[in-house]
Protein backbone atom coordinates (compact mmCIF):
# COMPACT_ATOMS: atom_id res chain seq x y z
CA UNK A 1 0.00 0.00 0.00
CA UNK A 2 1.36 3.48 -0.74
CA UNK A 3 2.80 5.52 1.99
CA UNK A 4 -0.20 8.20 1.10
CA UNK A 5 -2.49 6.13 1.87
CA UNK A 6 -0.70 4.93 5.27
CA UNK A 7 -0.62 8.14 6.38
CA UNK A 8 -4.51 9.40 5.60
CA UNK A 9 -5.00 6.33 7.51
CA UNK A 10 -2.86 7.42 10.44
CA UNK A 11 -4.19 10.79 10.73
CA UNK A 12 -7.95 10.06 10.44
CA UNK A 13 -7.07 7.64 13.27
CA UNK A 14 -5.77 10.38 15.24
CA UNK A 15 -8.79 12.70 14.44
CA UNK A 16 -11.72 10.17 15.76
CA UNK A 17 -9.74 9.38 18.64
CA UNK A 18 -9.10 13.41 19.41
CA UNK A 19 -13.14 13.23 18.71
CA UNK A 20 -14.25 10.61 21.15
CA UNK A 21 -12.30 12.14 24.17
CA UNK A 22 -15.16 14.25 24.37
CA UNK A 23 -17.81 13.21 26.31
CA UNK A 24 -20.56 14.54 23.72
CA UNK A 25 -18.92 12.58 20.92
CA UNK A 26 -17.49 9.55 22.16
CA UNK A 27 -20.30 7.96 19.61
CA UNK A 28 -18.31 8.92 16.91
CA UNK A 29 -15.23 5.57 17.42
CA UNK A 30 -18.28 4.51 14.88
CA UNK A 31 -16.09 6.24 12.14
CA UNK A 32 -13.15 4.04 13.09
CA UNK A 33 -15.12 1.89 9.88
CA UNK A 34 -13.78 4.25 7.29
CA UNK A 35 -9.92 3.50 8.25
CA UNK A 36 -10.82 0.22 8.04
CA UNK A 37 -12.11 1.09 4.16
CA UNK A 38 -9.45 3.24 3.28
CA UNK A 39 -7.21 0.79 3.52
CA UNK A 40 -9.43 -2.31 2.63
CA UNK A 41 -7.86 -2.37 -1.39
CA UNK A 42 -4.46 -1.49 -0.47
CA UNK A 43 -3.25 -4.34 2.04
CA UNK A 44 -2.94 -7.67 2.51
CA UNK A 45 -5.76 -9.71 4.97
CA UNK A 46 -3.40 -10.09 7.74
CA UNK A 47 -2.26 -6.19 7.66
CA UNK A 48 -6.39 -5.11 7.42
CA UNK A 49 -6.62 -7.47 10.52
CA UNK A 50 -3.95 -5.69 12.11
CA UNK A 51 -5.41 -2.32 11.19
CA UNK A 52 -8.97 -3.41 12.41
CA UNK A 53 -7.08 -4.56 15.83
CA UNK A 54 -5.37 -1.28 16.25
CA UNK A 55 -8.66 0.53 15.56
CA UNK A 56 -10.96 -1.13 18.59
CA UNK A 57 -7.75 -0.62 20.66
CA UNK A 58 -7.68 3.26 20.23
CA UNK A 59 -11.65 3.26 20.22
CA UNK A 60 -11.82 1.29 23.73
CA UNK A 61 -8.78 3.81 24.89
CA UNK A 62 -10.32 6.74 24.50
CA UNK A 63 -13.57 5.36 26.09
CA UNK A 64 -11.52 4.20 29.31
CA UNK A 65 -10.28 7.91 29.13
CA UNK A 66 -13.83 9.35 29.81
CA UNK A 67 -15.68 6.80 31.46
CA UNK A 68 -13.30 5.22 33.78
CA UNK A 69 -15.22 3.74 37.08
CA UNK A 70 -18.46 5.47 35.68
CA UNK A 71 -21.46 3.01 36.30
CA UNK A 72 -22.99 1.05 33.78
CA UNK A 73 -24.82 3.27 31.22
CA UNK A 74 -25.80 3.42 27.53
CA UNK A 75 -22.69 5.12 26.91
CA UNK A 76 -21.23 1.21 27.37
CA UNK A 77 -24.17 0.01 24.73
CA UNK A 78 -22.70 2.54 22.03
CA UNK A 79 -19.53 1.72 22.78
CA UNK A 80 -20.38 -2.24 21.98
CA UNK A 81 -21.79 -1.44 18.58
CA UNK A 82 -18.97 0.56 17.69
CA UNK A 83 -16.65 -2.10 18.43
CA UNK A 84 -18.98 -4.16 16.89
CA UNK A 85 -19.12 -2.55 13.76
CA UNK A 86 -15.56 -2.10 13.35
CA UNK A 87 -14.82 -5.97 14.22
CA UNK A 88 -17.56 -6.64 11.65
CA UNK A 89 -16.34 -4.29 8.78
CA UNK A 90 -12.59 -5.61 9.49
CA UNK A 91 -13.58 -9.06 8.84
CA UNK A 92 -15.64 -8.80 5.61
CA UNK A 93 -13.38 -6.36 3.98
CA UNK A 94 -10.27 -9.18 4.99
CA UNK A 95 -12.47 -11.68 2.97
CA UNK A 96 -13.76 -9.58 0.25
CA UNK A 97 -9.81 -9.21 -0.44
CA UNK A 98 -8.68 -13.28 0.11
CA UNK A 99 -11.90 -13.61 -2.66
CA UNK A 100 -10.50 -11.24 -4.99
CA UNK A 101 -7.47 -12.27 -4.73
CA UNK A 102 -8.42 -15.81 -4.93
CA UNK A 103 -10.24 -15.06 -7.55
CA UNK A 104 -7.03 -13.21 -9.60
CA UNK A 105 -4.64 -16.31 -8.69
CA UNK A 106 -7.59 -18.37 -10.76
CA UNK A 107 -7.78 -15.56 -13.50
CA UNK A 108 -4.24 -15.61 -13.94
CA UNK A 109 -3.79 -19.51 -14.14
CA UNK A 110 -6.35 -19.40 -17.01
CA UNK A 111 -4.68 -17.33 -18.89
CA UNK A 112 -1.73 -19.15 -18.78
CA UNK A 113 -3.58 -22.31 -19.80
CA UNK A 114 -4.79 -20.10 -22.42
CA UNK A 115 -1.61 -19.35 -23.19
CA UNK A 116 -0.26 -23.10 -23.53
CA UNK A 117 -3.03 -23.73 -25.67
CA UNK A 118 -2.27 -20.92 -28.19
CA UNK A 119 1.19 -21.84 -28.44
CA UNK A 120 -0.01 -25.94 -29.23
CA UNK A 121 -1.75 -24.55 -32.04
CA UNK A 122 0.82 -22.67 -33.07
CA UNK A 123 3.44 -25.46 -32.90
CA UNK A 124 4.28 -25.89 -36.44
CA UNK A 125 4.39 -21.81 -37.10
CA UNK A 126 7.06 -21.71 -34.06
CA UNK A 127 9.25 -24.70 -35.38
CA UNK A 128 9.03 -23.45 -39.03
CA UNK A 129 10.29 -20.15 -37.35
CA UNK A 130 13.28 -22.12 -35.82
CA UNK A 131 14.15 -24.10 -38.50
CA UNK A 132 14.89 -20.99 -40.98
CA UNK A 133 17.76 -19.44 -38.61
CA UNK A 134 19.04 -22.98 -37.96
CA UNK A 135 19.19 -24.16 -41.74
CA UNK A 136 20.82 -20.87 -42.51
CA UNK A 137 23.45 -21.73 -39.67
CA UNK A 138 24.16 -24.93 -41.35
CA UNK A 139 24.47 -23.45 -45.19
CA UNK A 140 26.80 -20.70 -43.97
CA UNK A 141 28.88 -22.95 -42.35
CA UNK A 142 29.35 -24.93 -45.10
CA UNK A 143 30.03 -22.01 -47.21
CA UNK A 144 32.35 -20.74 -44.92
CA UNK A 145 34.49 -24.35 -44.67
CA UNK A 146 34.57 -24.21 -48.50
CA UNK A 147 36.19 -20.44 -48.46
CA UNK A 148 38.65 -21.70 -46.24
CA UNK A 149 39.77 -24.94 -48.00
CA UNK A 150 40.29 -23.06 -51.43
CA UNK A 151 44.14 -23.26 -52.08
CA UNK A 152 44.08 -19.34 -51.44
CA UNK A 153 41.46 -19.18 -48.63
CA UNK A 154 39.09 -16.39 -48.95
CA UNK A 155 39.32 -14.72 -45.63
CA UNK A 156 37.05 -11.70 -46.24
CA UNK A 157 34.27 -13.98 -47.30
CA UNK A 158 34.36 -16.98 -44.59
CA UNK A 159 34.09 -13.94 -42.09
CA UNK A 160 31.04 -12.77 -44.16
CA UNK A 161 29.39 -16.20 -43.53
CA UNK A 162 30.80 -16.68 -39.98
CA UNK A 163 28.58 -12.93 -39.08
CA UNK A 164 25.41 -14.54 -40.93
CA UNK A 165 26.06 -17.47 -38.73
CA UNK A 166 25.68 -15.22 -35.62
CA UNK A 167 22.50 -13.41 -36.84
CA UNK A 168 20.69 -16.27 -37.42
CA UNK A 169 21.72 -17.72 -34.29
CA UNK A 170 20.50 -14.59 -32.40
CA UNK A 171 17.45 -14.81 -34.39
CA UNK A 172 16.87 -18.61 -33.13
CA UNK A 173 17.90 -17.60 -29.86
CA UNK A 174 15.20 -14.53 -29.49
CA UNK A 175 12.32 -16.52 -31.01
CA UNK A 176 13.07 -19.35 -28.61
CA UNK A 177 13.05 -16.42 -25.83
CA UNK A 178 9.50 -15.45 -26.73
CA UNK A 179 7.89 -19.04 -26.82
CA UNK A 180 9.56 -19.32 -23.37
CA UNK A 181 8.73 -16.06 -21.77
CA UNK A 182 4.99 -16.88 -23.02
CA UNK A 183 4.93 -20.21 -20.83
CA UNK A 184 6.14 -18.90 -17.69
CA UNK A 185 3.41 -18.40 -15.11
CA UNK A 186 4.01 -15.35 -12.82
CA UNK A 187 2.41 -12.39 -11.38
CA UNK A 188 2.03 -9.13 -14.19
CA UNK A 189 5.17 -7.29 -14.05
CA UNK A 190 4.39 -4.29 -14.96
CA UNK A 191 7.50 -2.42 -17.06
CA UNK A 192 7.69 0.39 -19.98
CA UNK A 193 6.26 -1.16 -23.17
CA UNK A 194 7.29 -0.28 -26.73
CA UNK A 195 3.62 -1.29 -28.31
CA UNK A 196 4.91 -1.12 -32.43
CA UNK A 197 8.38 -3.65 -31.30
CA UNK A 198 5.62 -5.91 -28.97
CA UNK A 199 3.19 -6.20 -32.28
CA UNK A 200 6.63 -6.63 -34.13
CA UNK A 201 7.31 -9.74 -32.06
CA UNK A 202 4.39 -11.26 -32.08
CA UNK A 203 4.27 -11.20 -35.80
CA UNK A 204 7.39 -12.60 -36.03
CA UNK A 205 5.61 -16.04 -33.73
CA UNK A 206 3.05 -15.61 -36.65
CA UNK A 207 4.59 -15.36 -39.84
CA UNK A 208 4.59 -18.96 -40.63
CA UNK A 209 0.39 -19.09 -39.92
CA UNK A 210 -0.10 -15.82 -41.71
CA UNK A 211 2.07 -17.32 -44.77
CA UNK A 212 0.71 -20.36 -44.77
CA UNK A 213 -3.17 -19.40 -45.27
CA UNK A 214 -2.63 -16.19 -47.88
CA UNK A 215 -3.38 -13.57 -45.34
CA UNK A 216 -1.27 -10.16 -45.79
CA UNK A 217 -0.78 -7.86 -42.96
CA UNK A 218 -0.80 -3.85 -42.84
CA UNK A 219 0.33 -2.53 -39.77
CA UNK A 220 -0.29 1.63 -39.53
CA UNK A 221 1.68 3.29 -36.59
CA UNK A 222 1.53 6.86 -35.80
CA UNK A 223 4.75 8.36 -35.40
CA UNK A 224 6.46 9.48 -31.89
CA UNK A 225 3.30 7.36 -29.71
CA UNK A 226 4.07 7.68 -26.23
CA UNK A 227 5.21 3.98 -24.32
CA UNK A 228 2.23 2.31 -22.15
CA UNK A 229 2.59 0.54 -18.41
CA UNK A 230 1.98 -2.98 -18.53
CA UNK A 231 3.55 -6.28 -18.50
CA UNK A 232 4.42 -7.48 -22.06
CA UNK A 233 3.58 -11.26 -22.11
CA UNK A 234 0.04 -10.10 -20.84
CA UNK A 235 -0.19 -7.75 -23.70
CA UNK A 236 0.83 -9.73 -26.52
CA UNK A 237 -1.38 -12.70 -25.09
CA UNK A 238 -4.49 -10.17 -26.29
CA UNK A 239 -2.75 -9.23 -29.96
CA UNK A 240 -2.14 -13.04 -30.63
CA UNK A 241 -5.87 -14.19 -29.57
CA UNK A 242 -7.09 -11.74 -31.34
CA UNK A 243 -4.76 -11.73 -34.12
CA UNK A 244 -5.63 -16.02 -34.25
CA UNK A 245 -9.04 -15.01 -34.14
CA UNK A 246 -8.88 -13.14 -37.56
CA UNK A 247 -6.41 -15.50 -39.08
CA UNK A 248 -9.35 -18.73 -38.43
CA UNK A 249 -11.97 -16.04 -39.42
CA UNK A 250 -10.67 -15.61 -43.02
CA UNK A 251 -9.99 -19.16 -43.44
CA UNK A 252 -13.10 -19.67 -45.09
CA UNK A 253 -12.95 -16.31 -47.35
CA UNK A 254 -12.39 -17.21 -50.93
CA UNK A 255 -13.99 -14.89 -52.76
CA UNK A 256 -11.79 -11.63 -52.09
CA UNK A 257 -8.41 -10.86 -50.55
CA UNK A 258 -7.65 -12.40 -46.91
CA UNK A 259 -6.26 -8.98 -45.61
CA UNK A 260 -5.66 -8.62 -41.78
CA UNK A 261 -4.59 -4.47 -40.93
CA UNK A 262 -3.04 -3.21 -37.40
CA UNK A 263 -3.26 0.26 -36.41
CA UNK A 264 -1.60 2.25 -34.00
CA UNK A 265 -2.33 5.87 -32.98
CA UNK A 266 -3.46 7.83 -29.85
CA UNK A 267 -6.98 7.95 -29.24
CA UNK A 268 -8.81 11.35 -30.33
CA UNK A 269 -11.55 10.28 -28.17
CA UNK A 270 -9.61 10.28 -24.71
CA UNK A 271 -6.80 12.10 -23.79
CA UNK A 272 -3.59 9.94 -22.94
CA UNK A 273 -4.66 6.60 -24.21
CA UNK A 274 -3.11 4.50 -27.23
CA UNK A 275 -5.43 3.17 -29.17
CA UNK A 276 -5.01 -0.37 -31.62
CA UNK A 277 -7.19 -1.20 -33.45
CA UNK A 278 -7.07 -4.96 -35.23
CA UNK A 279 -9.29 -5.51 -38.76
CA UNK A 280 -10.19 -8.50 -40.73
CA UNK A 281 -11.57 -8.99 -44.25
CA UNK A 282 -13.49 -11.87 -42.69
CA UNK A 283 -17.33 -12.37 -42.47
CA UNK A 284 -17.43 -10.79 -39.50
CA UNK A 285 -19.66 -12.04 -36.52
CA UNK A 286 -22.39 -12.97 -37.96
CA UNK A 287 -25.66 -13.92 -35.46
CA UNK A 288 -23.92 -12.96 -32.43
CA UNK A 289 -23.87 -9.37 -30.88
CA UNK A 290 -20.44 -8.26 -30.60
CA UNK A 291 -21.44 -7.50 -26.84
CA UNK A 292 -21.43 -10.81 -25.61
CA UNK A 293 -18.36 -11.95 -27.77
CA UNK A 294 -16.16 -11.10 -24.25
CA UNK A 295 -18.02 -13.33 -22.08
CA UNK A 296 -16.60 -16.45 -20.86
CA UNK A 297 -17.23 -19.51 -23.24
CA UNK A 298 -19.40 -17.75 -26.50
CA UNK A 299 -17.79 -18.75 -29.50
CA UNK A 300 -18.23 -18.67 -33.03
CA UNK A 301 -16.39 -21.22 -33.96
CA UNK A 302 -17.49 -25.36 -33.15
CA UNK A 303 -14.15 -26.10 -31.57
CA UNK A 304 -13.61 -23.00 -29.64
CA UNK A 305 -13.86 -22.56 -26.29
CA UNK A 306 -14.77 -19.28 -25.64
CA UNK A 307 -12.06 -17.94 -23.54
CA UNK A 308 -9.81 -15.82 -25.63
CA UNK A 309 -11.59 -12.94 -25.54
CA UNK A 310 -12.80 -13.29 -22.05
CA UNK A 311 -9.14 -13.22 -21.06
CA UNK A 312 -8.24 -10.24 -23.19
CA UNK A 313 -10.68 -8.60 -21.37
CA UNK A 314 -9.41 -9.77 -17.92
CA UNK A 315 -6.23 -8.40 -19.19
CA UNK A 316 -7.28 -5.00 -20.97
CA UNK A 317 -9.13 -4.23 -17.16
CA UNK A 318 -6.29 -5.02 -15.10
CA UNK A 319 -4.08 -2.66 -16.78
CA UNK A 320 -6.90 0.22 -16.87
CA UNK A 321 -8.14 0.02 -20.29
CA UNK A 322 -10.65 -1.48 -22.19
CA UNK A 323 -11.83 -4.03 -25.42
CA UNK A 324 -14.29 -3.95 -27.68
CA UNK A 325 -15.87 -5.56 -31.15
CA UNK A 326 -17.90 -4.31 -33.75
CA UNK A 327 -18.48 -5.25 -37.58
CA UNK A 328 -16.94 -3.57 -40.26
CA UNK A 329 -18.68 -1.95 -43.31
CA UNK A 330 -18.83 -3.39 -45.96
CA UNK A 331 -17.85 -6.69 -44.27
CA UNK A 332 -15.32 -7.93 -41.85
CA UNK A 333 -14.21 -7.34 -37.65
CA UNK A 334 -12.98 -4.93 -36.08
CA UNK A 335 -11.34 -5.14 -32.50
CA UNK A 336 -10.40 -2.20 -30.76
CA UNK A 337 -7.77 -2.24 -27.59
CA UNK A 338 -7.42 0.58 -25.71
CA UNK A 339 -4.72 1.68 -22.89
CA UNK A 340 -3.12 4.28 -21.10
CA UNK A 341 -0.07 5.12 -22.42
CA UNK A 342 2.80 5.47 -19.21
CA UNK A 343 2.55 8.80 -16.99
CA UNK A 344 5.67 10.35 -16.68
CA UNK A 345 6.17 12.52 -14.05
CA UNK A 346 9.10 15.26 -13.48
Amino acid sequence: MGRWYWLIAAIMSVVIFAITLSPSHNAFGVLYVLVVVLVADRCTPRRLHIVGGVCVALECTSFAIRHYGAPFDGQYARLALSLIATIVVTILAARNRQARDALAEQARLLAHADRIATLGHLTASIAHEVNQPLSAIATFAQSGGRWLRRDRPDLPEALACFDQIKASSRRAAAIISRVRDLTRKAPLAHARLDLPALIEDTLLLLRSELATRGIDVRRHAAPNLPAIIGDRIAIQQIVMNVMLNAIQALETTTDHRRLITLTLAEDEAKHRTIRLQIQDSGPGFLHLDPDHLFAPFITTRASGMGMGLAICRTIALSHGGTIEARNATPRGAVVTVRLPVLEITS
